[in-house]
């Protein structure tokens, strides 16, 4: 009878990672609103894809230019931020961003872009590249958020490039200087 408890506990814990979560946006602007485009981290890297809103009559929340982006870390590491590239200027902020349509930005966000928990940094002189960083980070497996950004887009108009998070960073520098050391011990100990 353990054995099937134990049999059950680790198909438990096999399968619980996998668990796909929908990202949820806010009603803005509309009934119809929702995500635009939606971006999902996994270990084995990031897809940007339609969302329920793509291509319906005012998808995006302010009815013209601007897209609603919903996020989600499906990884096993915690998202500090991700950095977005296009062709087009989607960091070119003309002061219509969600928080104009209610709702409730953050302290870091200077934009109105950012929407409850996200801000932008290393945006560059043409804004078709730059930085989202979150202001709390999304929780491994499953943590979510949402943004807009400027200009109408499709999901093959952005490419992103995922920050792990500084103790991720630390830990895998850590393993290698230890990996170094026992290197370096197994060499000169001969």
């Amino acid at each position: 009878m353990k054995l099937l408890h134990l049999a059950a506990v680790l198909a438990l814990g096999v399968a619980a990672p996998s668990v796909v979560f929908a990202v949820t946006c806010p009603a803005v602007g509309d009934a119809t609103a929702g995500c635009d485009i939606t971006i999902t981290v996994t270990n084995s890297g990031t897809t940007i894809a339609a969302g329920p809103s793509a291509g319906l009559a005012g998808g995006t929340y302010d009815g013209s230019d601007d897209t609603l982006i919903g996020i989600q870390n499906n990884s096993s590491t915690a998202l500090s931020s991700i950095h977005l590239n296009s062709t087009l200027d989607i960091f070119g902020f003309d002061g219509d961003g969600i928080d104009a349509y209610g709702v409730t930005g953050n302290g870091s966000d200077s934009t109105g872009y950012g929407g409850p928990d996200s801000y932008f940094t290393g945006i560059n002189g043409t804004y078709t590249s730059g930085t989202v960083d979150f202001v709390t980070a999304l929780a491994a497996n499953g943590g979510m958020t949402y943004f807009s950004l400027e200009n109408a887009l499709q999901p093959s108009q952005v490419t992103t490039g995922v920050t792990p998070e500084p103790s991720t960073l630390l830990m895998f520098g850590t393993g290698i200087l230890g990996l170094a050391g026992g290197l370096r011990r197994r060499f000169f100990n001969r």
